[in-house]
């Protein structure tokens, strides 16, 4: 109760002193006004309120628990009743010009403080749903492919099949002809951090606790508080004014990544610029989160320590890039494109060397961020000449920019697919795409000038592409979602499904023969996964 009397006495002196900003100029020494004005400025603030209750139920609604989200519907339902309430009292008097009588002023009173209460009583009813803690869950393992998971920051269908069918993607053509691809449905609002987690554990931001990009500290509310998710983005500028925010990081997930079940099965794993991921992980082979590519080289952001060293040596400036790289780039290369470049070529080569080096690994993990820093810039303008049929020089250049980039992911892919050698598998993800601006947004895109600008806000859906053994040539996955990839890539390794898991597994993406050989079975949750000695573990030659 302390913690939420001293966050809402501070709300309140700034929301009080705003007010008094606002109305004191046309209120001061004016004491019948003031008496007019107070009805509607409660009428607004109830209004502006139960607006952002309504919106954050909405915006958030895989990034907080069911029971939060009713609450919240239940308080934005109430303060809509109560602005109404205002609206139609005060514009009765006002037209009217009647004074406010007793009965009035009491109702108004009430509705406040009931309106103060509810706000209060959202959070204060609401009892989380506690889980039963599962039984512990024993996995026979065998020895499985080698799997490669490469997520593409930003990639889309939309940009893939037109590059592919004009020639520009072999390998990427060669993954959807003898592979399966889909169009895994993202999750609003698009935040890279909650995303990227929600891929790698297969269940959603309020159960995997990674909902936010950034953290905000808020000792001001209790010691060693820290808030996440906020209503607005004006609340993270409002919460700045009380400290530095800073980068979610691995201490905040509440569920296993997939890397750290293989982990626990034993199955060596590596993992290179994964969002949220520091303090990275121990128990892998190699783990280089992605605070390690932003030039913090601690310890906790990459191990083992000597491999951590030397990956600072693959490092190379924008201003580096090698010119025969973007010879077919005419005229003059944007810097932010070169900047985009130097970063993934960082994290390519470093992969390369680390696979190399630990040869005992069995499943990589890598996130290349660069192509959505180049279609944040460009994909309103590749999109402009792709579907609408634009021949203008702008959009032309921009369609060449994204088209080069597809290009050089494309060689990279091919050349990480080509030094596996034995069973492999390899799956190409996003969490979401980008699109050309829409409605509202294209008109005011065209007013300031950045019609050329790709933009994510509607959460287009994300990439799935994979190819290996027992995976069917050419299939379309219909209603695939972003948690359902985890379940997927298990099942495609032959082990169990957690039942503690948001997504499915997409079955259609497996010959019928791979269906018939390793039926469904699943464990209660790999969170209570054992390993202790005396456990019937067994390590089972691959059947070819």
């Amino acid at each position: 109760m302390l913690p939420w009397l001293r966050s809402t006495a501070i709300y309140c002196a700034f929301a009080s002193l705003a007010s008094i900003v606002i109305l004191l100029p046309v209120t001061f020494r004016q004491g019948d006004r003031a008496q007019r004005f107070l009805p509607w400025a409660i009428t607004i603030t109830l209004g502006v309120i139960a607006t952002i209750e309504w919106l954050h139920a909405s915006r958030s609604s895989y990034f907080l628990p069911p029971g939060i989200n009713v609450r919240l519907i239940k308080a934005a339902t109430w303060l809509t009743l109560a602005a109404l309430a205002f609206f139609y009292t005060a514009l009765l008097h006002t037209l009217n010009r009647r004074p406010y009588g007793w009965r009035s002023r009491i109702g108004l009173t009430l509705l406040a403080l009931l309106s103060v209460y509810v706000m209060a009583e959202r959070r204060d009813a609401f009892k989380p749903y506690t889980r039963p803690t599962p039984l512990p869950s024993v996995v026979e393992l065998q020895r499985r492919p080698t799997l490669l998971v490469v997520g593409l920051d930003g990639a889309s269908l939309d940009a893939v099949l037109p590059l592919a069918r004009r020639g520009r993607l072999p390998f990427l053509s060669r993954l959807l002809e003898e592979g399966v691809y889909a169009r895994p449905e993202s999750l609003a609002p698009v935040n890279r951090s909650p995303l990227w987690t929600t891929l790698a554990t297969g269940k959603l931001p309020f159960r995997h606790g990674v909902v936010a990009d950034r953290t905000f500290g808020a000792g001001w509310i209790a010691p060693g508080a820290v808030l996440q998710i906020l209503p607005t983005p004006l609340s993270a500028v409002a919460l700045s004014t009380f400290g530095p925010s800073r980068p979610t990081d691995s201490t905040v997930r509440l569920s296993l990544a997939l890397w750290e079940i293989l982990e626990r099965l034993d199955i060596p794993t590596g993992q290179v610029g994964w969002p949220a991921t520091a303090p990275v992980s121990p128990a892998g082979s190699f783990a280089f989160s992605e605070h390690y590519f932003e030039g913090d080289f601690r310890p906790a952001t990459a191990q083992p320590r000597e491999l951590a060293e030397r990956g600072v040596l693959f490092q190379i400036d924008p201003e580096e890039v090698d010119r025969a790289l973007v010879a077919e780039l005419e005229g003059q290369i944007p810097y932010s494109l070169l900047q985009a470049l130097a970063g993934d070529l960082w994290r390519q080569s470093l992969a390369r060397f680390l696979i190399e080096q630990r040869r005992e690994v069995r499943a990589v993990f890598l996130v290349l961020p660069g192509l959505a820093e180049v279609s944040s810039k460009y994909f309103g303008g590749f999109s402009a000449v792709e579907f609408n049929g634009e021949t203008g020089r702008p959009q032309q250049n921009a369609a060449h920019l994204i088209s080069f980039y597809y290009t050089f992911l494309d060689h990279f892919l091919a050349d990480l697919w080509e030094r596996q050698s034995g069973p492999k598998m390899l799956a190409v993800v996003s969490t979401y795409g980008f699109e050309a601006p829409q409605g509202l947004r294209k008109s005011w895109a065209r007013t300031t000038g950045h019609q050329l600008r790709g933009q994510h806000q509607r959460s287009p859906d994300g990439l799935f592409l994979a190819m290996g053994n027992g995976l069917r040539a050419g299939a379309f996955l219909e209603g695939a979602h972003l948690v359902d990839i985890m379940p997927t890539l298990l099942y495609a390794l032959r082990l169990p499904i957690s039942r503690d898991l948001d997504g499915r597994v997409l079955t259609g993406a497996f010959e019928t023969a791979f269906l018939a050989r390793n039926p469904l079975t699943f464990v209660p949750s790999y969170e209570t996964i054992v390993t202790q000695p005396g456990i019937p573990v067994r390590v089972l030659p691959l059947s070819e």
